[in-house]
């Protein structure tokens, strides 16, 4: 479970990355949110949907804090569960598998 100064610092680095990550002319075309609890987050992406005024979400990846380390998840195939990554190994600091979901190597993330 995270400390309440942990969630704080992690929404400010989440804030800060979905601020730089898309530029303020694309906006009304995508944006990315996070969803975040006591044990981790969920990055998403949302793009407008069909219906006026609505926003189709897709989650990018989640995020897990275990046994004093992050662990980093994606969707499986089907879209309706969460598999672990690994080829990215855990670790204690947030920010280095933040770097390693955006530099997606593997391409399994970002589409």
């Amino acid at each position: 479970m995270l400390d309440s100064f942990t969630i704080r610092r992690i929404q400010s680095v989440m804030n800060g990355y979905i601020h730089e990550k898309v530029p303020a002319p694309l906006r009304t075309m995508v944006k990315l949110t996070y969803q975040m609890n006591a044990s981790g987050l969920i990055l998403t992406e949302e793009r407008p949907a069909q219906e006026r005024y609505q926003w189709d979400k897709m989650d990018i990846a989640q995020f897990h804090w275990e046994g004093n380390q992050w662990k980093v998840y994606a969707k499986d195939e089907h879209g309706s569960g969460w598999n672990v990554v690994n080829t990215i190994e855990p670790a204690p600091h947030f920010e280095d598998l933040l770097e390693q979901v955006e530099q997606d190597e593997t391409g399994i993330f970002w589409r």
